[in-house]
């Protein structure tokens, strides 16, 4: 039973990243550059970083971690900043990958890679369905397993994060 259950939270968890990547596609928004216009002037500077910090899930519900509230409720009417319905899933979405991720990127790879966005974007590709280096077009989960001292969970949630950066970038 606890086998079916985490095969099922597994696939959950893909379904909802998809889904993800889809509404950021249909609302040709960039979530980082979302996060950026509409949240950066008062919250921190990365949303992933944010949501870690100050959000957390209760039972697939995203809050905030000090007083409960809930963060799709508070973005309807966010202190004058106005968010559409598919911006705010956008967010909703990067805000749930954030917390996902844990801060791996941060830990084992900004002090020479710097953001995850501009490194992902500017350095990775998507190639037969893998994240491989753009240069060289070496299979990135492979190379890590050499390189950064990653575990292999680590490797996954680094996989998966690049996946997302480079299918959220909008196309100018």
């Amino acid at each position: 039973m606890l086998r079916f259950l985490e095969s099922l939270a597994g696939g959950l968890a893909i379904f909802l990243t998809s889904m993800v990547f889809a509404c950021a596609a249909l609302a040709q928004e960039d979530p980082h550059q979302l996060y950026e216009s509409k949240c950066r002037n008062c919250h921190s500077e990365h949303g992933a970083d944010f949501a870690r910090q100050k959000l957390k899930l209760e039972r697939e519900t995203l809050v905030v971690a000090r007083t409960g509230a809930q963060v799709e409720v508070l973005l309807r009417k966010h202190h004058g900043v106005a968010i559409s319905d598919p911006q705010r899933v956008v967010l909703l979405g990067l805000f749930r990958s954030g917390i996902k991720w844990a801060g791996v990127f941060q830990h084992r790879c900004a002090q020479c890679h710097g953001k995850a966005v501009d490194f992902a974007r500017s350095r990775l590709v998507v190639q037969d369905g893998q994240i491989a280096l753009r240069k060289g077009a070496t299979d990135v989960a492979a190379f890590l397993k050499q390189h950064g001292g990653a575990s292999n969970d680590e490797i996954a949630i680094l996989v998966e994060m690049f996946r997302y950066q480079i299918a959220t970038e909008v196309k100018k």
